[in-house]
């Protein structure tokens, strides 16, 4: 009987911390200590038991909002995301497709930044420039 009571305190009390990681995922200071926690817990496959999926899909929110914004942390956002993704066999459809669109997003501004950043920046700009010349003067101004 006394088990009952125990498991709803320990349900309510991992939702709180997952609430207050949220929190500190929205502040460039505290993102990487909270994602770290958040990606040490999801290496647990209990972490996507049903009572913990709204909470943690608050966090996943955060994460794919502010990862790729300056002063977080692109790449650990993106590990975050696609061990959740992952795991999505064990979410409700509605939030597995959110772990895919999540991944698939910031996975792309991963590839952006290395294309970016690679010695073929001059190529990728001048065949970028020839099929969206708008675009790339838009960028420009």
């Amino acid at each position: 009987m006394n088990s009952i009571p125990s498991m709803d305190r320990h349900i309510q009390q991992t939702n709180d911390r997952l609430q207050c990681i949220k929190q500190h995922l929205q502040n460039p200071a505290n993102f990487q200590t909270a994602a770290t926690e958040l990606l040490d817990w999801c290496g647990d496959p209990r972490a996507f038991q049903r009572p913990f999926e709204q909470s943690l899909m608050g966090c996943l929110t955060v994460v794919s909002r502010v990862a790729a914004q300056q002063g977080y942390d692109l790449d650990l956002g993106y590990r975050l995301l696609a061990v959740c993704a992952a795991n999505r066999d064990k979410f409700t459809p509605k939030s597995a497709g959110k772990t895919r669109v999540f991944s698939t997003a910031v996975s792309g501004h991963l590839a952006m930044l290395a294309c970016l950043s690679s010695k073929f920046l001059p190529a990728f700009l001048a065949a970028f420039h020839d099929t969206h010349p708008f675009l790339l003067d838009c960028l420009r101004s």
